[in-house]
């Protein structure tokens, strides 16, 4: 019987997030991890019953209750053996680096969860408006096919698209390159330890130039379809990724007036939210100057209304 594992990586922990975690884990037989990156300890240590990075987490003061986790951090990250590289080569923000270098979310969870024939990965701030993510999984099913990911295609010999520059170094211009995007990505366990060996290959070339400023590590959107399929492996293109700009905090409330059943990205983050309530208080005050020993002191109260 072919195993697969789905998984849905965040960094912030909020109710849209979980409630759209609760929806693929009810949605298909599958297994389902919520991987947290708790490099930051957004997990409190408090919260935590043992060292163990898979552990069952209630959250919003146990209303949602056994939620099977896997707290990622510097240490399992350092286990890998992984180059830590993003955009720019000498940037140190683990954050950044499993931001440009999303494959390398799959290489943790196969080595503490090895045991599955593929995995699915979503991102934190996928939506699918819909009751359930159940029609999508079917469409799927049957696949064998090692990769499946959003807008797949070859890129032409003269593209200038932005993740291709600064990558002479190990890709000649003659050679195939292929294009994807990365909110939902399917791989097979055998395109996993490739990808994992390639990246672990091509450190050993980078370390030696990376101070370079002309080269740059390569983006998990170029390197994981162009690794693939020029190497054997078999790709499909994923449609049902519809990325947008709302104008819905999506990550509070994840509703539509009108469900269409479509996988939305990136829904709305609660930071522009905020961003945008501070701009509210901000027309809401009034300056006031006021003279005091010589000096001017500027001042602030709230508007009558």
């Amino acid at each position: 019987m072919v195993k697969t594992l789905v998984f849905m990586r965040t960094h912030i922990i909020t109710k849209g997030v979980i409630d759209e975690f609760l929806k693929l884990q009810n949605s298909s037989e599958y297994d389902c991890i919520l991987f947290i990156d708790n490099h930051k300890k957004i997990i409190p240590d408090k919260m935590l019953e043992s060292n163990d990075p898979v552990q069952c987490l209630n959250f919003f003061n146990d209303k949602v209750k056994n939620v099977k986790c896997f707290l990622f951090d510097e240490d399992i990250f350092k286990s890998l053996n992984l180059p830590y590289y993003a955009a720019k080569n000498k940037n140190k923000s683990l954050s950044n680096v499993m931001w440009y270098c999303a494959d390398y979310a799959f290489y943790a969870i196969k080595k503490y969860f090895p045991n599955y024939d593929y995995y699915w990965h979503f991102d934190y701030d996928v939506f699918c408006n819909g009751s359930s993510y159940e029609p999508f999984f079917n469409r799927y099913n049957g696949t064998k096919a090692d990769l499946i990911v959003s807008n797949l295609a070859s890129l032409s010999i003269d593209s200038d698209w932005f993740w291709l520059k600064k990558t002479d170094w190990i890709y000649s211009q003659n050679k195939t390159k292929y294009i994807s995007f990365f909110p939902i990505v399917r791989l097979s366990s055998d395109a996993v330890d490739f990808l994992f060996a390639k990246r672990i290959e091509m450190s050993e070339v980078f370390s030696k130039i990376c101070k370079n400023k002309n080269n740059r590590w390569l983006n998990c959107e170029l390197f994981v379809p162009t690794e693939l399929l020029n190497n054997g492996f078999t790709g499909l293109k994923l449609d049902e990724c519809v990325r947008f700009s709302p104008n819905y905090d999506l990550n509070e409330d994840r509703v539509f007036e009108v469900p269409d059943n479509k996988i939305y990205h990136p829904v709305k983050g609660n930071y522009e939210l905020s961003i945008a309530n501070l701009n509210k208080k901000i027309k809401n005050l009034t300056k006031y100057k006021l003279s005091l020993f010589g000096y001017d002191i500027g001042f602030y109260i709230v508007k009558k209304r």
